[in-house]
């Protein structure tokens, strides 16, 4: 081994990969029960779909402000699972439009399912 050579970095998985493959893990454990979402997660969810009612896309800036509205609480709760999707939701909208992951409706799906899962009475206030 030659003590000069740089330290192996690891190969950084991308984006449309680990999107693809948290949409995958998640949509499974939720259909299995092994995760469900909290009440941030859902309200954090329903405002992010409301945002992107308009024109339907999950944008860069829309993902970002659901981000910081979760704050530190958002990477907790649940294991901090819909942070990690979110991020990598955020990362792929950062890629050019032909690198993106074939997987986004699925995504977007995911983020329905677990919007749909708000129960009746907790419909959150949205001030404006």
């Amino acid at each position: 081994m030659h003590h000069d050579a740089p330290p192996a970095t690891p190969r950084e998985t991308p984006p449309a990969q680990r999107l693809t493959e948290l949409t995958v893990s998640l949509a499974a454990d939720l259909d299995r029960g092994r995760w469900t979402p909290g009440p941030l997660e859902r309200i954090l969810v329903l405002r992010l779909l409301t945002a992107a009612a308009g024109d339907g896309r999950l944008t860069t800036d829309r993902l970002r402000e659901t981000l910081w509205e979760g704050n530190l609480a958002l990477t907790t709760v649940g294991g901090g699972r819909l942070a990690r999707f979110l991020g990598a939701l955020h990362d792929d909208s950062r890629c050019p439009a032909p690198e993106r992951a074939p997987g986004r409706t699925a995504a977007t799906e995911l983020l329905e399912r677990v919007a749909r899962a708000l129960p009746e009475g907790d419909v959150p206030c949205v001030a404006r």
